[in-house]
């Protein structure tokens, strides 16, 4: 029997987003490998997770507690988000890890980190026990590899590590000039969640005979969301559909009454991941500003429209560009809409025809579709092919 270490992101509030993420990982490794111990980590406070034990299906360790523990598995997995990009440490991770009190000061978080998600100071026996799957480096640039540090641990994590494969096209492009001819292009996990894992894992207790009717509509991620609003009401009234909210995670303080205003029912916290899916499945189509609700749209069939800024430079997790590159990578380029195009209110009814028609676009629209299952399915074959080679198997 093996010991596989499966290494997921800090889950700070209720997400659903990042629930499918970390519940593909309990589908896939429960059915891959049913006779081997899977133990799930995250870094950080397993008492300040989003979700309770008796909302989740996998139980977390808390990685602070068990890095030794973790290089002793026979194949140590990174799985998704941002765990190796330097910003996410800076801009989160590292003020999570002194505020719960796993991490006196940053500089201690910041050492932390090298040891539990970069391996700074394993040996390469451990690194190349390590796959690497659905993670991004997508906001990296020469300003952190400029740290030395850095550079060193992130170039020999991706050199030395028995398998690598994001889930981003940039990213994986980064990455291949140190893997020689081997792949590096994964998936978004949650693109691994099969709608046999919907219904085995309770997201859904079946699924609707017949098309939802309704027009999704969420704005969770940009500051300001008068446009965007008005936008998702107009695309409905061009579709002939309601317009209804889908409360996919958390609302900002100041995007709860502008939200109210145009007639959606915004609340503070998400419900349960199981009761935001339900009403993604009364959907006919979707319009978010949220990169995940993209991916699990998509992934269930039920086709979205995106609105991002193009003028954004990589540089955050929650910036924009993650949900342009996404959309580009599975031919999706047509449903994505600028958000600088709809600055102007003037330009909303020309913005919501034209969502309303791609929307109506059934061969296109069954093109990404397949865009999406076709490299969502190739990216399983490596990971399965990644791990069984590290377990010589």
């Amino acid at each position: 029997m093996a010991r596989i270490a499966v290494v997921c992101a800090f889950l700070p509030s209720r997400n659903t987003g990042m629930y499918t993420v970390d519940l593909s990982a309990y589908a896939y490794f429960t059915r891959a490998f049913p006779d081997d111990e899977v133990t799930f980590y995250c870094l950080g406070s397993t008492a300040k997770l989003g979700y309770s034990k008796e909302e989740t299906h996998q139980e977390y360790q808390q990685l602070s507690d068990h890095v030794d523990a973790v290089r002793e598995a026979d194949l140590i997995v990174y799985w998704g988000d941002f765990l190796h990009s330097k910003g996410y440490w800076e801009a989160d991770l590292g003020g999570w890890l002194v505020r719960d009190g796993i991490s006196p000061d940053r500089d201690a978080a910041r050492e932390l980190i090298y040891r539990a998600l970069m391996l700074e100071d394993a040996s390469d026996e451990v690194l190349a026990k390590v796959v690497v799957f659905g993670g991004t480096i997508i906001t990296i640039g020469a300003n952190d590899l400029a740290d030395a540090r850095y550079a060193k641990a992130l170039r020999r994590l991706i050199t030395k590590a028995g398998g690598i494969y994001f889930r981003d096209a940039l990213s994986s492009v980064k990455a291949s000039p140190l893997r020689g001819d081997q792949a590096t292009l994964g998936s978004d996990c949650a693109l691994q969640l099969s709608k046999d894992d919907f219904l085995q894992y309770g997201l859904v207790d079946s699924f609707p005979e017949k098309p939802g009717e309704k027009l999704g509509v969420f704005f969770g991620r940009s500051k300001w969301i008068a446009q965007p609003l008005a936008l998702g009401r107009a695309v409905a009234r061009q579709m002939g559909a309601e317009a209804m909210w889908v409360p996919w995670l958390r609302s900002a303080p100041r995007q709860l009454p502008l939200a109210r205003l145009f007639g959606f029912p915004a609340t503070r916290e998400p419900p349960l991941p199981k009761d935001a899916i339900a009403k993604l499945l009364e959907c006919k189509a979707v319009v978010t500003d949220t990169y995940h609700l993209c991916v699990n749209a998509w992934n269930l069939g039920i086709p979205a429209v995106c609105i991002g800024f193009g003028s954004q430079h990589v540089g955050h997790t929650l910036g924009d560009k993650k949900k342009e590159i996404l959309y580009a990578q599975y031919l999706g380029s047509p449903f994505y809409i600028y958000r600088e195009h709809i600055q102007n209110p003037t330009a909303i009814p020309a913005a919501a025809r034209y969502a309303a028609k791609m929307l109506g676009e059934t061969d296109q629209i069954e093109i990404v579709k397949a865009s999406i299952q076709e490299q969502a399915q190739a990216a399983r074959a490596r990971l399965a092919a990644a791990c069984r080679r590290v377990l010589g198997r």
